[in-house]
């Protein structure tokens, strides 16, 4: 019986006795997408500053290009393709991680559905939650690619002055 049909004609709400297991039960639903949407926000908060970051090292690489005394010309287009790929790289990443974001919010909805409104959406949630952790994993590995990319950059702009160093 769902907890909509226990509300008697007073408007008084019967709570059935849970025991510990099932409160703790009931408690990890509840928390967990709300600490999933978190994490993620902040994945997405760090995704999308580094973005803005990537836009404007290719506007900058961009501008130094087109400067006619610009030396070094081989290695700042040796930049600007790396710095490219980041900022798609990025995309993808922001794209995945904003899907996720939506799929732990659409999870809550749905276990508020199956909560309030029985109604037996159990599968669903799990499909949805598969593919929340999925769209996560896949946004953190570009994210991780894209930490690698960033380091190749910063290799080829330092190569110059590093040259019969070792690192």
């Amino acid at each position: 019986m769902s907890i909509l049909a226990r509300i008697d004609r007073i408007g008084k709400m019967t709570i059935p006795e849970a025991d510990p297991e099932t409160l703790a039960r009931v408690l990890q639903f509840a928390i967990s997408p709300a600490v999933l949407v978190s994490a993620v926000g902040l994945l997405l908060l760090s995704a999308t500053n580094r973005l803005g970051r990537s836009v404007d090292r290719c506007r900058c690489l961009d501008r130094e290009l087109d400067n006619p005394g610009s030396k070094n010309a081989v290695q700042l287009k040796e930049q600007l393709v790396i710095m490219s790929r980041r900022a798609h790289l990025l995309r993808d990443c922001i794209i995945l991680f904003s899907a996720s974001l939506f799929m732990s919010c659409l999870m809550v909805f749905l276990l508020f559905l199956k909560i309030l409104a029985g109604w037996p959406v159990g599968s669903l949630v799990v499909a949805v939650f598969t593919l929340d952790v999925l769209a996560l994993m896949i946004g953190m590995a570009f994210f991780l690619f894209d930490l690698s990319l960033g380091l190749k950059a910063l290799d080829i702009e330092l190569s110059p002055h590093l040259q019969g160093w070792d690192s």
